[in-house]
């Protein structure tokens, strides 16, 4: 009898068991809830945030069509990813300074809490374009670095000064340009330098102060050189910075590095100088600065302060590369010296050196990274790579890391950075003694502009990488300056076939707004360097500055004779 009714169960349960499948295998069946064991929370990340923060829950036996609540506020957009990742945004009507519970919710009835999971916080306004004293136009770029902005647009607002006591929100683009830990926007066309803030559902952020400049005046079509206060020393080979140093919110200093170089035999040298730039573009006397450990010559320098990294105090000053005292040899070395709140230097010190020996390469600081090109080897050979390294809090460098080549070998050439492009302008392509004053044969000699767009959210160069400008200059060019000013690259002698008359000697044009470069036109007037007795210079410094009074100036340190090559000059001149 047991046997018998055994079988009959079999039976029922087969036949039961066959309809079940028939109906799980139709289309038009519903999706019923899966039976299974608890679900088991391993961890949640961030740990703190605002409202639209995305929140990554990961652990195990999550299925599909789970809840997430916040103690008892439900989350929206909930996604179970593979049973063990679930991701979902900080609800609306969460306070700040409270810790949440967070429970997953399976729809069979499972679930799981993980106590005091989560803090909810107000912003942390922390670097804006990497700088802690910001600055920008009406209408640019900037970047927002911080943590628990939330990640949806909508949920809250960057708030700039509008010079009265209020405050202007500034347009956000799309989407994907607000994020929980940075924010890419533009300086409202009406705000005011002062300060700038987040706000979220949450709360406000700390204020940093964000100055709003003009595009300083600079009209490089009639030249003016004027002669300041002369070098201590003759040189050439050497570098020269502009560093701002900011005595207080109001009162912004402004001090002229002179670093290394080579003296009238070409021995390199390891003295530093600096000067105080005036209300009115000329500069005070020259003073003594800490010494290189070591003489340093056709080397590249660059800064790193509050105005342009994350660094803490006045900032960094870097000697990057260049040659020794040994045959012109190359090095990897790169010195780091912080600036004191007098325009003085502190002890030098040694960061992350080269990947390879190069000298005559050029650097920048754009957005808390030291970006590297081109230069020349042993042998003096020129090489197309370029790299860049992250600037910590104290000026160490990370490891660098190599980026898209330039199109071609480029030493000797001029390296700057504008509106988010790298330009890098002329120079030797072939190998070249750092010394070498020749200038009728032109064949090695560079006229290109090639240039490349920064990504602005992770600082790489864009997928496009570097593109070879349509004009050039107007001749082929090297070991001269090409600055910076007003948005116009201005090019300063060289080495160069021809004349040196304003035309030759002094050539600008105009930055487009796509990056481009426009067509390069000869400075009228014969107001140049060499007229006013100051040689036809090569192997000069040059920088470009706005001085007190909103004023973009260019100026001319030092360098060598193309007409008695190795007689350096004192002279400095600006414009």
């Amino acid at each position: 009898m047991y046997k018998f009714n055994s079988l009959i169960s079999l039976h029922s349960f087969l036949i039961v068991s066959l309809i079940l499948t028939i109906a799980g295998c139709s289309k038009d069946s519903p999706t019923e809830p899966v039976d299974g064991p608890d679900p088991v929370i391993a961890s949640v990340e961030p740990s703190f945030g605002t409202v639209g923060t995305e929140v990554r829950i990961t652990g195990s036996y999550f299925r599909e069509g789970a809840q997430v609540q916040f103690n008892d506020l439900n989350t929206t957009e909930v996604d179970v990813e593979n049973g063990s990742i679930i991701f979902t945004f900080v609800p609306a009507g969460v306070d700040s300074g409270v810790t949440y519970d967070i429970t997953v919710k399976n729809m069979d009835g499972t679930q799981i809490k993980f106590n005091e999971a989560f803090t909810v916080v107000g912003p942390d306004l922390m670097y804006v374009n990497s700088a802690t004293r910001p600055s920008g136009n009406n209408g640019s770029t900037v970047i927002i670095e911080g943590k628990s902005f939330g990640d949806k647009q909508g949920e809250g607002e960057v708030l700039f000064s509008d010079g009265s006591g209020g405050t202007i929100s500034a347009t956000i683009a799309s989407p994907d340009d607000w994020t929980d830990e940075f924010i890419i926007t533009t300086v409202p066309n009406d705000a005011e330098t002062g300060d700038i803030r987040v706000k979220t559902a949450t709360g406000l952020s700390e204020t940093l102060p964000f100055t709003v400049t003009e595009t300083a005046a600079f009209s490089p079509s009639v030249i003016n050189w004027t002669e300041t206060t002369n070098l201590p020393v003759a040189l050439s080979g050497h570098s020269a910075q502009f560093v701002p140093v900011a005595v207080d919110d109001n009162t912004i200093n402004r001090f002229v590095y002179v670093l290394g170089g080579g003296d009238n035999s070409h021995d390199p040298q390891k003295e530093g100088y600096v000067a105080e730039i005036q209300q009115d573009g000329h500069i005070g006397s020259w003073n003594a600065t800490t010494d290189l450990p070591v003489p340093r010559a056709f080397h590249a320098s660059t800064a790193a302060t509050p105005f342009n990294s994350r660094v803490s105090g006045d900032g960094y000053v870097y000697v990057i590369g260049g040659t020794n005292e040994d045959n012109e040899q190359p090095t990897t070395t790169v010195y780091k010296a912080p600036i004191n709140q007098d325009g003085s230097l502190g002890n030098w010190s040694t960061t992350t050196p080269l990947p390879t020996a190069t000298h005559s390469l050029g650097a920048v600081v754009f957005r808390g990274y030291v970006y590297i090109a081109g230069g020349a080897t042993n042998d003096n050979t020129p090489v197309t790579s370029v790299h860049r390294a992250f600037i910590d809090s104290l000026g160490n460098l990370s490891e660098w890391e190599s980026m898209p080549s330039l199109p071609g070998s480029q030493s000797y050439h001029s390296f700057s950075v504008f509106g988010g492009f790298l330009y890098a302008v002329a120079g030797e392509s072939a190998a070249v003694s750092p010394n070498d004053g020749n200038y009728t044969n032109n064949d090695t000699k560079l006229r290109t502009v090639v240039y490349g767009r920064i990504n602005l959210r992770n600082g790489l160069l864009s997928d496009t990488g570097w593109v070879i400008n349509s004009e050039e200059l107007s001749k082929r060019t090297s070991k001269h300056t090409a600055l910076v000013a007003g948005g116009n690259i201005f090019v300063t002698a060289g080495l160069y076939s021809g004349a040196h008359t304003g035309s030759s000697e002094n050539s600008y044009a105009s930055i487009r707004s796509d990056g481009s470069v426009g067509q390069f036109n000869g400075a009228t007037g014969s107001n140049t360097i060499n007229s006013q007795g100051g040689g036809n210079l090569f192997n000069h410094a040059g920088l470009s500055y706005v001085d007190a009074d909103g004023i973009a100036r260019v100026m001319i340190l030092g360098g060598d004779n193309v007409n008695n090559p190795g007689q350096k000059s004192t002279a400095v001149w600006f414009y």
